[in-house]
């Protein structure tokens, strides 16, 4: 009895300590981005992340999204662009006294019944990007509509995966087929893009994006990342890119580089290894037929889905750690620009009348250096082929 009780002494002598030891929760403000969806919709969503959020170890949380909106208007740069940067969200944060703040962005396809949100939890105190998550549902009642939310909030938490579907809806990766290639122990995939005709261009970027035009391309395959140092090293026996980690982009690649190192992954697998064309790259940049008409590949917030000026920190990142888009195709906007097959041409009058007569290629996608609007899935420009850069690599078509 009295060792029962000398036990029982020492756990309630314990019980101040693991008081003491349990940190305050951190306080989460929830900020929706102001975009043309059904306000009912954003009111469930706020309403249940704030509660979800809460109800996890380590966070509370509260909306706050009026507060952001009036602070935002009143800044020259949102008024003038429309682009509205972490770090401003970040010191807004800090005004209203809390440690991070949800950038939750729902958008909706009316004809189809569904909702899509993506968010990201940033930290006040850095402006870093501390987690994201996505989710997308049909709506056909206030459950899916919830479930959401949780599985949203759940992502940004350590709760539950970044990425959730209904089982109903395509998986991460689009539902598209994939092969896996192996060439002296590193392995790449190679991601299926069913053919289909789409609008090629941009009625708002630059005239190099006009006029928007039909565009019809056949099934091919396209990486399913950029091509990483470690696949180069593999083919090619050496490293030229700036930036060094295996899993990183190559980069630091001329379009002649690019060639030669199809040309030899093509002796050594028996496939036909290419760079792809401007309007299959575009067209897998948008999700191909399963595309949701976003501005950047697989969102219209750049940051769920790029690596950018604004949150690069100047340098290249780890491939495909950033999310995918409806293809399941990785940092088609952002990272690294990448090489096109096509000769450059002006505007899409002179491409569809046999492009230019000069040597200079198309590169597409925006890097790590460029600001958001180079990074648009439409966005294109061009450089001589001899070119190299550490903000330049590729991606593989097949």
């Amino acid at each position: 009895m009295k060792r029962y009780l000398f036990l029982l002494l020492a756990l309630l002598a314990l019980v101040p300590e693991i008081g003491y030891a349990q940190e305050p929760k951190k306080k989460v403000a929830v900020y929706l981005t102001e975009t043309d969806v059904n306000s009912s919709y954003k009111k469930v969503i706020a309403s249940k992340m704030v509660e979800k959020i809460t109800q996890s170890a380590a966070y509370t949380a509260v909306e706050r999204t009026a507060d952001f909106l009036e602070a935002l208007k009143k800044s020259h740069i949102y008024d003038v662009s429309g682009e509205v940067r972490d770090s401003q969200i970040a010191k807004i944060g800090q005004q209203l006294g809390v440690k991070f703040v949800a950038v939750v962005d729902v958008s909706e396809i009316p004809d189809f019944d569904q909702v899509y949100v993506d968010a990201r939890l940033i930290n006040v105190e850095t402006s870093e990007i501390v987690a994201t998550a996505s989710a997308y549902d049909t709506i056909e009642s206030m459950n899916q509509l919830i479930g959401i939310a949780e599985k949203v909030s759940n992502g940004l938490t350590g709760g539950g995966s970044n990425n959730y579907n209904n089982s109903s809806a395509p998986a991460s990766s689009g539902g598209a087929p994939t092969e896996t290639f192996t060439v002296n122990g590193v392995s790449f995939e190679m991601v299926r893009v069913d053919g289909g005709t789409f609008m090629m261009g941009s009625y708002t970027g630059t005239s190099y994006e006009q006029p928007v035009h039909s565009e019809t391309v056949a099934t091919f395959y396209i990486g399913k990342t950029e091509v990483t140092q470690a696949l180069w090293g593999a083919v090619m026996g050496s490293n030229p890119s700036h930036f060094r980690g295996a899993n990183l982009p190559v980069e630091n690649v001329s379009w002649n580089d690019c060639m030669e190192f199809c040309e030899r992954l093509s002796r050594i697998t028996g496939k036909n290894f290419r760079l792809p064309t401007e309007a299959e790259w575009e067209y897998a940049a948008i999700g191909g037929n399963k595309s949701r008409g976003y501005t950047y590949s697989g969102s219209n917030n750049l940051q769920s889905v790029g690596w950018y000026s604004d949150n690069s920190g100047s340098c290249t990142h780890t491939v495909g750690s950033k999310l995918d888009n409806e293809l399941g195709l990785y940092d088609m906007s952002g990272n690294v620009l990448e090489w096109t097959s096509d000769l450059w041409s002006s505007n899409y009058n002179s491409y569809r009348n046999g492009g230019s007569s000069g040597s200079c290629r198309v590169r597409r996608g925006g890097s790590y250096y460029n600001l958001a609007t180079s990074c648009r899935s439409a966005r294109r420009d061009f450089i001589p082929p001899s070119c190299r850069y550490d903000d330049l690599g590729f991606r593989l078509a097949l």
